[in-house]
């Protein structure tokens, strides 16, 4: 979601920046102005809420069936949505193609003065009304330009979150593995779900088909291949109970779910061997059922609202 990056103190930045433009910073950007109610943009644009932080008092709404496209310092940019702080607009977001940022970052400095450089973006603030621009990340076509209310951004300001992520910067290759698939904390989207999941789950199947095409490969003593299987297959499995444990705490079902189904799968494997006709033909149903309930969990929308879990993840 393009309205959602971590905004930086801008106390010290304001003060800085507060002398060094030529004029006040627009209010406005196309038919919204800061501090507008969601009824007045409604007769604008539908607006549809997209993420809420009640803790913050905030929702983020994307608008739609309005006027998309306008200029803004001069350069056509499209309107994304708003932010909503105690019934105000408190933020206006919009996009712009990469290609186009250098020269909206020249028409800014032009009118505005030198911008700040932070992490992911580049601010031009003063005490009333702040413009951040996102820096385009590899394979990005397009960057984000929130107009703020100066005050208004302070309060969304998250830097403890940011302190997080720069210190997750410095932190080796193996640290993030880790904390990618073998950590089942916090929440996971669909869209960073996705790919993770399809990294553990091909190289698994893969193994698991060879078990059942070519099973004399795994027979006798310990060989490479069974020294494969139990070394890489063990691996998989563990990352996809972790990101299977963050999907059900995105979706917002109890994690007693979790142990309900594997309750279920060990019963499967101990009772199935009865009625299948061998206990290896129960574990390789087990097996099915687990890796179709893991690409079933990338089917369901998470909740668009902080739960028990944690806040709303980051696409």
């Amino acid at each position: 979601m393009s309205m959602d990056f971590d905004i930086p103190d801008i106390t010290e930045n304001a003060g800085k920046a507060a002398g060094g433009g030529k004029h006040r910073k627009p209010r406005r950007a196309g038919k919204i102005r800061l501090g507008d109610t969601l009824r007045s943009i409604s007769r604008e644009y539908t607006a549809t809420r997209e993420k809420m932080d009640e803790d913050k008092h905030i929702e983020f709404y994307s608008l739609s069936e309005g006027q998309e496209k306008f200029p803004f310092y001069g350069i056509e940019v499209s309107i994304v949505g708003v932010c909503i702080r105690n019934k105000k607009t408190a933020a206006i977001y919009m996009e712009l193609p990469a290609g186009d940022r250098e020269s909206f970052i020249q028409k800014l400095s032009e009118s505005e003065g030198q911008g700040e450089e932070a992490t992911g973006m580049t601010i031009f603030s003063d005490t009333v009304t702040s413009i951040f621009v996102t820096k385009p990340d590899k394979g990005e076509k397009a960057v984000t330009i929130a107009l703020m209310d100066s005050e208004e951004a302070k309060v969304l300001s998250d830097n403890e979150a940011i302190a997080r992520e720069e210190e997750e910067k410095t932190k080796g290759l193996g640290h993030k593995i880790f904390k990618t698939y073998f950590n089942p904390v916090g929440r996971m989207s669909r869209r960073s779900y996705i790919p993770k999941m399809l990294g553990a789950a091909v190289p698994a199947s893969v193994l698991f088909g060879f078990t059942c095409l070519k099973p004399e490969l795994f027979e006798g003593d310990l060989n490479l291949y069974i020294f494969t299987f139990l070394v890489v297959g063990t691996l998989c499995f563990i990352s996809l109970i972790s990101l299977a444990m963050r999907r059900l705490s995105d979706i917002g079902l109890s994690h007693l779910y979790y142990w309900l189904f594997f309750l279920i799968l060990f019963a499967i494997n101990q009772l199935g061997g009865q009625f299948l006709g061998s206990q290896l033909m129960a574990t390789r149903v087990v097996a099915v059922i687990f890796m179709a309930a893991v690409v079933l969990l990338a089917f369901f929308p998470g909740e668009n609202k902080k739960n028990k879990y944690g806040p709303v993840p980051k696409e």
